[in-house]
């Protein structure tokens, strides 16, 4: 995943050589486990790449097993605000240190974090969820089978007023921005 604004670019990738307290990996200025994985554990790491357009940090963030790299991160002014399945972490991009980790709470895997007026959408396998600035679930949204589908390419749509989606099953729905279910079209 690749970000940018005035003050930085940022590419996230996944380090699949990297593990947990080893002389092995490849450098980086800083490593951050928040969850305090140890070796043995069942985790991944991000690698994150800072180019400040007048120097370059490198950071090794490890997490969940379960999250992804694409939509996973946020990048407003010298926050980075990143999700690694159930849990955030804001970085500040000027010197890589750790803000806030959170958990929070959502059934099923995380696939995406987008940020909205008042706080954060997350895309989920099984539940829509919405969390406030602090990131408090606010609340949160399922359908009668997983958000993920075999025939529609945009299963899940933020739109300016309303949220789209589709199901396993082929069913649609579409949300208001308070987690209020506006249509739903079953698939028959």
């Amino acid at each position: 995943m690749n970000l940018k604004n005035a003050l930085c670019s940022v590419e996230i990738s996944i380090d699949t050589t990297y593990s947990v307290q080893s002389s092995d990996n490849k450098h980086y200025n800083l490593e951050l486990n928040p969850n305090n994985y140890r070796h043995n554990d069942y985790y991944k790491t991000f690698a994150i790449h800072i180019d400040l357009f007048n120097s370059e940090i490198d950071i090794a963030l490890v997490g969940d097993f379960y999250c992804y790299e694409s939509d996973c991160a946020v990048l407003d002014g010298k926050v980075l605000t990143i999700m690694q399945n159930n849990t955030i972490s804001q970085i500040c991009i000027d010197n890589g240190a750790l803000i806030l980790h959170k958990e929070f709470e959502c059934c099923g895997c995380t696939f995406g974090l987008y940020r909205v007026t008042n706080g954060y959408i997350i895309y989920g396998e099984i539940e829509i969820v919405m969390l406030d600035l602090n990131f408090d679930k606010l609340w949160a949204f399922s359908g009668r089978d997983i958000f993920v589908s075999q025939t529609r390419k945009d299963v899940f749509v933020l739109g300016e007023h309303s949220i789209k989606l589709y199901d396993w099953e082929d069913n649609f729905y579409e949300i208001d921005y308070t987690g209020k279910l506006i249509s739903e079209q079953t698939k028959q």
